[in-house]
């Protein structure tokens, strides 16, 4: 799962050239707006709620089906989604940046490429908090953090 974040993060300062560093150094950053002039906004997600749930999934795991390196049948399969449920607009996202960075985006505000992002997501959760029994943290995105 790591590697494929790593890879995700890469995927994306790839196509859209975004880095921190840029902000810190006081670049300007793209700002995309899907079809119309619309507000991108995503579900994103607090880094302790994965940390959370992969936990979780590991202590509500079925038991192992082999010992000693020999399998006796299929092993346990299960994909989660891990969001907050909380869709955020971007420009928010940015806002946040701005007081806990405390420094003023330069933004450079463009039409979503095609090969960009989906202009909006909503993750259903319910999977996680019934098998997992876990609280989703919003933290994060409290817009006095």
């Amino acid at each position: 799962m790591k590697t494929a974040s790593e890879e995700i993060v890469h995927t994306y300062n790839h196509i859209y050239g975004l880095s921190l560093t840029d902000i810190l150094k006081g670049k300007s950053i793209p700002i995309f707006e899907s079809g119309n002039h619309g507000t991108v906004v995503h579900d994103f997600t607090y880094i302790d709620d994965i940390v959370k749930s992969c936990l979780g999934a590991l202590d509500t795991a079925e038991k192992s089906t082999g010992s000693c390196g020999k399998k006796k049948g299929a092993g346990q399969f299960r994909i989660f989604n891990l969001w907050n449920t909380s869709p955020v607009p971007v420009l928010d996202l940015v806002i946040i940046l701005e007081k806990l960075l405390k420094v003023k985006v330069k933004r450079h505000v463009m039409k979503s490429p095609r090969n960009g992002d989906v202009p909006f997501t909503h993750v259903n959760i319910s999977l996680v908090q019934r098998e997992l029994s876990l609280g989703i943290n919003h933290r994060w995105i409290c817009k006095g953090s």
